[in-house]
């Protein structure tokens, strides 16, 4: 009886820490991509017209998409599908390399970004391609906003 009442601490011990790594791992994620999301907010201001163009605040979002996309890419082991009100999809486990080289052209594309952007006209060219690659990861690998 001892043993079973130990087997069973010793089962929801570890299926604990698990749940608690596959949760830390979730929330990691949902931040930074939280962080993305604001960092998108003063360009696509500026890009519909609501906004001055700030050379400054272009260069510094570009930063956070680069500084993101290399920490998100570790953040999706297999204990971290669901959970944490997650919205990955299957699809990143199943094609796991391609969804990892996402990140990698994502911090590319941006890195590019940065170094085209010098003014309204080169911002207004080049921004919209940075962004649209986001789309292409939310359409693929992210629930749907309802």
């Amino acid at each position: 009886m001892l043993r079973t009442v130990a087997g069973l601490l010793v089962v929801t011990l570890a299926a604990s820490v698990a749940q608690a790594q596959n949760l830390d791992a979730i929330k990691q994620r949902q931040n930074l991509m939280k962080a993305n999301a604001e960092a998108t907010k003063a360009p696509t201001a500026m890009m519909k017209g609501e906004a001055p163009f700030d050379l400054a605040k272009v260069k510094t979002s570009l930063k956070t998409f680069q500084t993101n996309a290399v920490k998100l890419k570790t953040l999706w082991p297999a204990d971290s599908k669901t959970g944490g009100d997650t919205k990955a999809l299957p699809a990143i486990w199943t094609n796991m390399k391609d969804y990892l080289d996402w990140f990698d052209g994502f911090a590319k594309d941006s890195k590019a970004a940065e170094a085209a952007i010098k003014d309204e006209a080169t911002f207004k060219t080049e921004w919209p391609k940075v962004v649209n690659y986001c789309g292409s990861c939310h359409k693929d690998y992210r629930v749907a906003k309802k």
